[in-house]
């Protein structure tokens, strides 16, 4: 019987609590500040869309509890696991040395080869894949995979041929012999002595296309295809849809207390797939306005609105939508619509738009004064769009 058909429920979730609970194990920050957080953020949403695509039946992401990311098989029955160190950078590949905080191994060609000096692995330990290895190790039964997750790729060598910059993904054991048995010593003497040797096959290396500069494009782009299949009349809400669920998925994490309960983990630092299909269900339930905006918008913009004034609206409109799909209406805003299909009910309209609008914003700024003229203009036009398409 494999291990992973004898681990029971209880002990898949009551280990990940352990090894959450252990200290040491958590990337918290990203190690690049708030670009890098988003970067991770990011992947995360391409993540789940990848694992919807795949047709997982289940999964379960806990952020900053093992890693930056453990991912797992099932929100309530966990019978396998994956890791994941998710780091973005902003110019050239990832060394060796930085990777793995030893020496890389003299070439085979170097006249000074046999006079390399002995590798030393004091900062194995704080190096990217050395605290991969140490979360893995810390698992005793739930199956663990563990990935190095970048836009950049490694300028190391692999057995086969070629550099695992172009060959990703890849795992560790793919690394040229040299380099591999330098990496199989260096994270054994992370261990105590007689502990078994690492296995180079459950360490991999990833390469993912998000640019850390516009993290959601690649993003909303899988979005687009996933909606395409499964909901096509709201597949151009996709860019609407991916950045609710970033929204959703960025305060966990946040708490670093030691969590008494997988329950309690769950809640403070996860992302089942019932919350994705929630979000997709959501999404459903609102009407794609985005063509009847870009008529309005046209319309606007030809009876003299101002470029600017329109470029802000449509922006602002985008985030009415996301504010939607993750329910993130506050009360003040609540206001703002209500007010809004008041004062629609009881004006009526003429023949041009502008004039409409300018007389809701002057209304809307008698009450509202502390927003900005774009955003009562948004959630005044999409509260009219609403009612119209109502009304048909």
């Amino acid at each position: 019987m494999h291990r992973e058909d004898a681990l029971t429920i209880s002990a898949g979730a009551a280990e990940l609590l352990l090894v959450a609970n252990k200290p040491g194990l958590t990337e918290t920050g990203g190690g690049h500040g708030a670009k890098g957080v988003d970067f991770q953020r990011w992947w995360a949403v391409l993540r789940m869309v990848e694992l919807e695509q795949a047709n997982e039946l289940d999964f379960l992401l806990l952020f900053e509890t093992v890693q930056d990311v453990t991912e797992l098989d099932s929100a309530d029955t966990p019978s396998r696991a994956r890791v994941y160190q998710v780091k973005k950078k902003d110019r050239g590949e990832w060394s060796w040395s930085v990777l793995t905080g030893t020496t890389a191994p003299p070439k085979k060609s170097s006249s000074a080869s046999s006079n390399a000096a002995t590798p030393t692995f004091a900062k194995v330990g704080d190096s990217a894949l050395g605290k991969l290895h140490l979360s893995l190790a810390a698992f005793d039964q739930l199956p663990v995979e563990a990935y190095f997750i970048s836009n950049a790729g490694c300028d190391i060598p692999l057995a086969a041929g070629g550099n695992a910059a172009t060959s990703m993904p890849c795992s560790f054991a793919d690394f040229a012999l040299q380099h591999s048995q330098l990496l199989s010593q260096a994270l054994s003497s992370l261990g105590a002595n007689g502990s078994p040797a690492p296995d180079l096959t459950k360490l991999k290396l990833k390469r993912v296309p998000i640019h850390p500069d516009e993290p959601s494009s690649y993003v909303i782009k899988l979005a687009l295809e996933l909606l395409t299949e499964r909901s096509p009349a709201h597949a151009g809400q996709a860019s609407s849809f991916v950045e609710s669920l970033a929204t959703k998925i960025s305060p966990l994490g946040r708490h670093t207390d030691t969590c008494s309960s997988f329950e309690d983990l769950i809640k403070q630092r996860g992302f089942a797939r019932q919350e994705f299909m929630s979000a997709m269900g959501a999404l459903e339930t609102i009407p794609d306005y985005s063509a009847y905006l870009n008529i309005w918008l046209t319309q606007l913009q030809t009876e003299g609105m101002e470029f600017m004034l329109v470029t802000a609206l449509r922006a602002q409109a985008a985030r009415v939508v996301r504010e939607k799909l993750a329910g993130a209406t506050l009360p003040d805003v609540q206001a703002i619509h209500d007010f809004c299909d008041i004062w629609l009910d009881a004006n009526a309209r003429g023949p041009h738009l502008r004039p409409y609008f300018e007389a809701g914003l002057d209304a809307l700024k008698k009450d509202f004064s502390s927003f900005r003229d774009s955003e009562l203009l948004a959630r005044f036009a999409m509260r009219a769009i609403k009612k119209c398409v109502d009304l048909n």
